[in-house]
């Protein structure tokens, strides 16, 4: 009988796998190259948004900035304007013109302080004071205080130099007798064509600077220099804002306009110029280096200018995330035309599909009645390989379900053997007490009987413990971990082996001392590993002449070390090599071989180690390697 039921078409390949893999790896191909294609247009919108975003941001942001420093800018013109007719008006006064041309009246100089103080007082200026032509303060409204300007020369002053008739010239210096900023008004006294002298007045314009104190954004004015001169922010005083050459330095110098004051380096660098009134500046060092928006106006008459600041961190983070949000955005649309684009693609496959279908169908149909013979053979032996390959797999499944119910047979007498194990010591210990109390009810000593009925007690509810725990370590939970004392936990193993230790006439040797550590762990697992010790011990040292066991337990750092050692003959190197293995024992009557190969467990689950050695000195002598608790 042929193995083969029906062939394929003319033309077809015989295995559609060869055929598929042109196919899938051009679908590859091109599913990378939509991909890349459509991250690089997310990336190019994401970029335009951010560059448009940033720029019409930039653009709203300077024109606020600039109705804000024009406003700023003409109540700074306002606060000098306010002051500014003084000198003027003060030039035509005849008092001051004839002390000047009688310097040497005292009279006349007397009546010209006096008007001096009067102009001063009303005005609320800083000083109002009359320099003669040489330069020479002849008279001043703080002629009577100790820092008086009367005798100063001020010729070096610039404003003085440039003083005019009918003219306002303006002036910021720091003072030279009281150190203190000021900003200058001046206008020229004249005698037909002749400067006979100059009246000044000093003003204050600190109070600009407590009123900019609660603008959000710096604003700082600067003089005629570059050197900023009032700001919001006090450590940017006296910082210039273009590099000084040293020509300019040297003028200053001469000048004394800022006294002793030192000019410090330019507060920013300039990045782009926008237009004649912005700026994009930075400020700062490394990672605390911020971008502004730097918008200035010139103020005419005083010839400063006054500058606010606009962070422009905001700007990038809102352009930003218009820009993250487009790149979301096209990616979705690239994306979903993506998938339009594959499910066209799908329903042509489809569509093709069924037209080779129906090719096969057709194909089919005419070889139907010429096999059908051999479809029946073929169908009967079919069913008969399925029937046997049913059989064979309830077969499997039957071998499976006893290879399992097997191992957890194994398992459970593991977990029996092993708690029958660990509750002999307690059940020993328990009837010892058991019988002691019995025998002092005899002879009615109540107190021994309730302290010992007492101990009973307790270690019903440590065996009731130590049950659940090894039932919890068999299935490897993390326990629920408390600090131990480690002297408690010895004693505590110590009172479940005393009645082996006094039968077997073993000396026992602790401590004189013992440290007071503290370890992190559980109390009845660790009482657990030291009674399965001390009580290995007690049994390696059957048939010893003089049996002892040494237990010690010291700290160094954060390691805790807890031994116990006996004076029997020792491990050999095969019994060190398999001495942790489970169901390993080298007792002929008792034991199966589970004590150490879960104390050993249990002390690494705390992160320890339980290591055999032999002693130097003879005899075996087990360490238990723990960290401290640092909480205690």
């Amino acid at each position: 009988m042929p193995a083969t039921i029906c062939q394929p078409p003319p033309g077809d390949d015989v295995n559609p796998a060869k055929r598929a893999r042109p196919g899938v790896r051009m679908k590859r191909s091109g599913f990378y190259l939509y991909l890349l294609i459509s991250m690089a247009l997310s990336l190019l919108s994401a970029w335009v948004v951010y560059t448009v975003s940033w720029q019409q941001q930039l653009q709203q942001r300077q024109q606020e900035s600039v109705r804000r420093v024009a406003r700023n800018a003409g109540f700074l013109q306002h606060e000098v304007d306010k002051f500014g007719l003084l000198p003027l008006a003060a030039s035509y006064n005849d008092t001051l013109r004839e002390a000047l041309a009688m310097p040497d009246d005292s009279r006349q100089l007397a009546r010209a302080n006096q008007y001096l103080v009067r102009l001063n007082q009303g005005a609320g200026s800083l000083q109002a004071y009359l320099v003669d032509k040489a330069g020479k303060v002849i008279a001043s409204s703080n002629w009577q205080q100790k820092d008086s300007f009367v005798g100063r020369n001020i010729a070096y002053r610039p404003y003085f130099q440039q003083a005019a008739a009918n003219r306002i010239t303006t002036y910021y210096a720091i003072g030279t007798t009281g150190n203190a900023t000021g900003f200058y008004l001046a206008t020229g006294i004249y005698q037909g064509q002749e400067r006979v002298g100059v009246v000044a007045i000093k003003i204050g314009l600190e109070q600009l600077e407590h009123m900019w104190g609660n603008i959000v954004e710096p604003l700082l004015v600067s003089d005629s220099n570059g050197v900023v001169v009032l700001s919001s922010v006090p450590d940017w005083k006296y910082h210039a804002t273009v590099p000084l050459s040293y020509e300019a330095r040297l003028a200053l110098e001469k000048a004394q306009q800022y006294n002793k004051q030192v000019i410090k380096p330019p507060i920013w660098l300039r990045k782009s110029v926008l237009n004649s009134q912005a700026m994009l500046v930075q400020m700062g060092q490394g990672r605390s280096r911020h971008e502004y928006l730097a918008i200035s106006q010139t103020i005419p008459v005083s010839g400063m200018t006054l500058t606010m600041l606009n962070d422009t961190h905001e700007l990038h983070s809102l352009a930003m995330t218009r820009a993250l949000a487009v790149a979301v955005a096209v990616g979705f649309a690239c994306l979903l035309l993506h998938s339009v684009r594959l499910w066209r693609m799908n329903l042509k496959a489809e569509a093709k599909a069924r037209r080779n279908l129906q090719l096969a169908h057709d194909h089919l149909e005419e070889q139907v009645e010429q096999r059908s013979s051999e479809l029946k053979q073929a169908n009967a032996s079919l069913k008969k390989e399925i029937e046997e390959r049913i059989q064979a797999a309830r077969q499997v499944e039957n071998f499976q379900n006893e290879l399992i119910r097997t191992e957890n047979l194994a398992v459970i007498g593991q977990l029996s053997t092993g708690i029958a194990h660990e509750i002999n010591q307690p059940l020993a210990a328990l009837s010892a007490l058991s019988a002691n109390t019995v025998r002092f009810l005899e002879i009615n000593d109540l107190t021994t009987a309730r302290a010992n009925l007492e101990r009973i007690t307790d270690i019903v509810v440590r065996l009731g413990a130590l049950t659940e725990q090894l039932k919890s370590f068999a299935r490897r939970p993390d326990g629920e971990r408390e600090s131990v004392a480690v002297t408690q936990a010895v004693e505590n193993a110590l009172f479940l082996l005393n009645h082996r230790l006094k039968k077997t006439h073993i000396q026992l040797q602790l401590p004189p001392s013992p440290a007071d550590i503290v370890v992190l762990c559980e109390a009845v697992r660790l009482e657990q590993v030291l009674v399965n010790l001390i009580s290995n011990a007690i049994d390696a040292l059957a048939g010893v002449e003089h049996p002892q066991i040494s237990m010690d337990w010291s700290r160094q750092g954060d390691i805790v070390r807890i031994s116990v050692r006996d004076n029997g003959s020792g491990l050999s190197e095969e019994v060190k090599a398999r001495i942790f293995e489970p169901f390993f024992t080298t007792k002929k009557t008792s034991g199966l071989g589970l004590g150490l190969a879960l104390s050993s467990d249990i002390i690494k689950s705390y992160g320890g180690i339980l290591s055999a050695d032999n002693h130097p000195d003879g005899g075996a002598v087990f360490t238990i390697t723990l960290r401290q608790n640092k909480q205690e």
